[in-house]
C-alpha cells in the first residue's frame, strides 16, 4: 500500500484522463488522504499555468479551504483596483464558480452582490421598466447598507446609478432611501481627507452630478411622499 501511495503521488497532475483514473483507484483502496493531496497538486498545477476554472474546481473537490481564501482574495484585490466592466467580466465566470462562502473579509460577498447589482441594471437598460429599475434600486441600497463593500468603492456603486437616480417618470428612491444615500455620499467626502483614501477612477465631475442626482430625486420623494 506504501508502494501504491508513492506511484499515485509521483503521477503527473496535467492529464485529466489519468488523474481520473487514478482518483478512483484511490476510491477502491480507500485511499481518502491521497486523493485529496492528488487534487490539490492537479488544482495547484492547473492554476499556476492559466486554467483558473479547473484549478478552482479540483481545490473545491479536495476541500482546500486554505488556497480557495488565498485565490478569493487574489481575485478581490484584482478586480477591486478598479470595478470597471472589463475588468468584472474577465473574471465574472471564476467569482460565479468560487461561490461567497470563502472566508475572506466578504470580499466574494461584495464581489457577487455587485454582480447582481450590475444584471440589474442591464436589465434595466434593455427592458427600460420601471420594474428593472426599481429592482436596480433595490439592489443599490443593499450594496450600500452591507458592510462588505469597501468603502472605496461607493462612489463607483453611486455613478453607475446615475440614470436611476434621474428616472424620469417618477424618483425610484424613498425619502428613506435617499438620505442613507445622502449620508454615504457625506461620509466618502469626509474620507477623502485621509491620507490613505483610494481616489475612484471616475470622470470629471463624476461626483458632482451624483450629488445633484440624489438632491433631485430626495426633493421629487419629500414631494411625492
Amino acid at each position: 500500500m506504501g508502494l501504491l501511495e508513492m506511484l499515485l503521488h509521483k503521477q503527473p497532475a496535467q492529464h485529466n484522463q489519468l488523474l481520473l483514473k487514478n482518483l478512483e483507484i484511490c476510491r477502491l483502496y480507500e485511499l481518502d488522504s491521497v486523493s485529496s493531496d492528488i487534487m490539490k497538486i492537479a488544482g495547484v498545477h492547473h492554476w499556476k499555468h492559466g486554467r483558473k476554472g479547473l484549478g478552482v474546481f479540483w481545490l473545491q473537490q479536495a476541500k482546500d479551504e486554505v488556497r480557495l481564501n488565498r485565490i478569493a482574495q487574489q481575485l478581490f484585490d484584482s478586480v477591486g483596483k478598479s470595478l470597471s466592466d472589463e475588468k468584472f467580466e474577465q473574471w465574472e465566470g471564476l467569482i460565479e464558480l468560487l461561490g461567497s462562502e470563502s472566508k475572506i473579509a466578504g470580499g466574494l460577498e461584495f464581489l457577487h452582490k455587485y454582480r447582481d447589482f450590475k444584471k440589474s441594471l442591464q436589465y434595466m437598460h434593455d427592458g427600460k421598466t420601471t420594474d428593472a429599475a426599481r429592482q436596480a434600486v433595490e439592489s443599490l441600497v443593499s450594496l450600500m447598507k452591507n458592510p462588505s463593500t469597501p468603502q472605496r468603492f461607493w462612489s463607483r456603486l453611486l455613478y453607475d446609478s446615475l440614470n436611476l437616480l434621474n428616472w424620469k417618470e417618477r424618483p425610484l428612491l424613498n425619502v428613506s432611501q435617499a438620505n442613507l444615500l445622502m449620508n454615504k455620499l457625506q461620509e466618502l467626502s469626509m474620507a477623502r481627507l485621509r491620507p490613505d483614501f483610494i481616489e475612484a477612477d471616475l470622470p470629471p465631475q463624476g461626483l458632482s452630478s451624483v450629488r445633484l442626482a440624489l438632491a433631485t430625486n430626495l426633493g421629487r420623494a419629500n414631494l411625492e411622499e
